[in-house]
């Protein structure tokens, strides 16, 4: 009996090593990222997305041609696994500066969520502070906002975090409140709550098409995005979200497991 009792408690030490060794593995991986990239970077030349790849590595240094016969500009987002909701975030923001009517719905839309989260369960006291965030920032924008301030914002920790939580649990609001529906598509769940509990919710989560689709579509924001990846034999495919509220407001791009902003020239 000992001798078992020694083994089990012998595993139970082997298997909390290996999970603290996994946390602070990813808790290195995510200082370093955080120390060479920005929450949110500058404007620059499309130009730039060459340097991520070898010269010779003919399938993407031809789709980079390709895409900059359209797209002059790319905007970085830190590869973190909140890249997706931080790029959409600003992308809309950044639309919101030039439309004082949209930013009006645009809060008034946000408000009407926060709502419907209360009533899905979500605490008000912490869940409330995630959509002041955001509502802040909007009224800033209708205020007069200038995209430095814009770009301040997103790049300060603090309000940046705030918005990408909100962003999340609007998802999962979405989710939840056609749970019918978008059930069919979260392959491996029983349920669309578990699937928002573990694929949505926790930050530093990789999004996949279901959120975007499901972020497009509560806030009712048009948008692009554009695969660029190894497949479509030279081409840049493109999706486009909520097409019957307009042309696209912002346009994404996508590589391998990271989003960035894209602009038209």
């Amino acid at each position: 009996m000992d001798e078992v009792t020694a083994d089990a408690g012998s595993e139970t030490m082997a298997a909390h090593d290996v999970f603290t060794a996994t946390n602070q593995q990813f808790d290195n991986i995510q200082r370093e990222i955080a120390e060479t990239h920005k929450l949110l970077g500058g404007r620059d030349d499309l130009e730039v997305l060459k340097t991520k790849y070898a010269e010779d590595d003919d399938v993407y240094q031809s789709k980079i041609c390709k895409l900059r016969e359209t797209y002059g500009d790319l905007r970085q987002t830190r590869p973190d696994g909140n890249c997706f909701y931080r790029a959409f975030a600003f992308g809309v923001c950044e639309h919101l500066l030039a439309d004082m009517a949209e930013a009006q719905r645009f809060k008034e839309l946000v408000n009407e969520i926060r709502t419907k989260a209360f009533g899905l369960g979500f605490p008000e006291l912490t869940t409330g502070d995630f959509f002041d965030a955001v509502e802040e920032l909007v009224t800033s924008i209708i205020g007069g906002y200038s995209i430095t301030d814009l770009e301040d914002a997103f790049n300060d920790s603090g309000t940046s975090d705030y918005i990408v939580v909100c962003m999340r649990i609007i998802v999962s609001v979405e989710l939840q409140s056609k749970a019918d529906f978008y059930i069919n598509f979260a392959e491996g769940y029983a349920s669309i709550v578990d699937f928002c509990k573990k694929e949505v919710e926790p930050m530093y989560t990789d999004c996949d098409h279901l959120q975007v689709v499901a972020l497009a579509s509560i806030l009712k924001v048009p948008a692009r995005l554009l695969y660029m990846d190894r497949g479509g034999h030279g081409e840049v495919s493109a999706i486009n979200f909520e097409e019957d509220a307009g042309a696209p407001k912002l346009t994404l791009l996508y590589r391998p497991g990271h989003y960035d902003v894209l602009y038209p020239r």
